[in-house]
Parts: structure tokens; C-alpha cells; sequence
């Protein structure tokens, strides 16, 4: 019998910049690839053990969207270099439920918000695990603070 992730946060990072994240975030959650090939053959071999996907691609790679390589268990996340690349998404995924789209500079903020949704999850599968139920819960909560955090710079840039 095969386990039951809820989810999986998966990063197609080709231009190699976001190393950072594998530090952040437990490997039992969260994968970066930077290689596209290997990254759809580890998300294809998981699409079965998983409630939920959360995959974040380059705006360079939006192509696996329409060609439909994954299945209706998969947030897709959309993150593009400028406002002009946004703008060329959201007219082409008009899907805000499914396809999230957004400046790199966002990208930590949301796979924050894709952990903590996880892991609120896995807390509550773990009521009658008080240990595992604690962690997961502390793990989201610290996740919370940078979140706060990161949001609060965005509103002061924002504002002025």
C-alpha cells in the first residue's frame, strides 16, 4: 500500500537562482529542479501518491500547462520577470483557481503560502499524532512569521 503525501511543492528553477529555497523548506515537501525532463518524470511518478501539487514554472515553460503534461490535482504557479509577462499570462490563464501568476519577486511569499497550506493540512491528518500535529503546526507558524514579514515589505514598497 503506497502513502499519502497531501501534497508537494515542486520549483523548475532552470536558470539555477533559487538554491536557497532547498534550505528553507523540508525535502519531504519541496523539490527544485533545474532541469526540465527530470522535473516532469519526478512530478508523472508522484501525481498518484499526492492530493496536491503545487508547481511553479518559469513563464518560459507555461507550455506544459496547455499540453496538459500534469492532471487536475496541480496548482500551477506562474512566476514572470516583468509586468509586461504578467500581463501576457493572465490574458492567456484566466483560470485564478488553477494558475497563479506573479513576479518572481514573489515567488518566496507564495511557495510560503503553498508550505503553510501543507502543513496545516498535515497537522490536522495528525490530531491523534500530538508529536507530528505539534511540528507541523510550529513548522507554519514560523512559515507564517516570514511570511508576515515579507509582506510587510511589500506593503511598504507599495505605499511608500
Amino acid at each position: 500500500m503506497t502513502v499519502m503525501n497531501t501534497s508537494l511543492l515542486v520549483l523548475l528553477d532552470l536558470q539555477d537562482e533559487h538554491k536557497n529555497f532547498e534550505t528553507i523548506f523540508d525535502s519531504h515537501i519541496f523539490c527544485r529542479f533545474t532541469n526540465k525532463i527530470q522535473c516532469l518524470e519526478h512530478v508523472s511518478s508522484r501525481l498518484t501518491n499526492i492530493r496536491l501539487l503545487h508547481f511553479f514554472i518559469p513563464k518560459s515553460e507555461h507550455i506544459i500547462i496547455d499540453a496538459r503534461l500534469l492532471f487536475f490535482n496541480t496548482i500551477y504557479y506562474i512566476y514572470c520577470i516583468d509586468q509586461i509577462s504578467i500581463n501576457e499570462m493572465k490574458q492567456q490563464y484566466d483560470y485564478p483557481m488553477f494558475v497563479k501568476i506573479f513576479h518572481i519577486k514573489s515567488l518566496s511569499t507564495y511557495l510560503h503560502q503553498a508550505a503553510i497550506a501543507h502543513l496545516i493540512e498535515q497537522a490536522e491528518r495528525r490530531k491523534h499524532e500530538p508529536d507530528e500535529h505539534d511540528i507541523a503546526l510550529q513548522a507554519a507558524a514560523e512559515f507564517s512569521d516570514i511570511l508576515a514579514n515579507e509582506l510587510y515589505e511589500y506593503m511598504i514598497e507599495k505605499i511608500g
